[in-house]
């Protein structure tokens, strides 16, 4: 899943499973888009402001060995922030030792909540 938002407030969501269409050698993307209203928008912009992005590191969860019996310890996770001609990329990966600030928890969590409700179908 991927999400994309732009200052025109415009988004567009991805859902692919990379697993299967490299299994049916078939690349099947499925895809929504459309805009967000001004109150989620600004909901989103206070997010970001008070998650500090730029002063994240750029990685988290990589010093440790992947728990084969855990299905999610594979997962990696990216966020990439660009504002005027600064990107930052975070990437994380499960650990439970590492902590997030409250603000970016709750950035995260929105946006998982927001592609959840907004999701293309398949």
């Amino acid at each position: 899943m991927s999400i994309e938002i732009d200052k025109d407030k415009n988004y567009s969501i991805r859902k692919q499973n990379i697993f299967f269409d490299s299994y049916a050698r078939k690349e099947r993307i499925n895809t929504s888009e459309g805009k967000m209203t001004d109150e989620e928008y600004a909901i989103l912009t206070k997010l970001i402001a008070r998650s500090r992005l730029f002063r994240m590191k750029d990685a988290y969860g990589f010093g440790q060995e992947i728990d084969p019996d855990n299905p999610f310890d594979g997962l990696i996770y990216q966020l990439t922030y660009t504002k005027g001609k600064k990107t930052k990329y975070i990437s994380i990966r499960t650990n439970p030792k590492d902590s997030f600030p409250e603000p970016f928890r709750q950035l995260i969590r929105f946006l998982s909540n927001y592609i959840s409700k907004n999701s293309p179908v398949g």
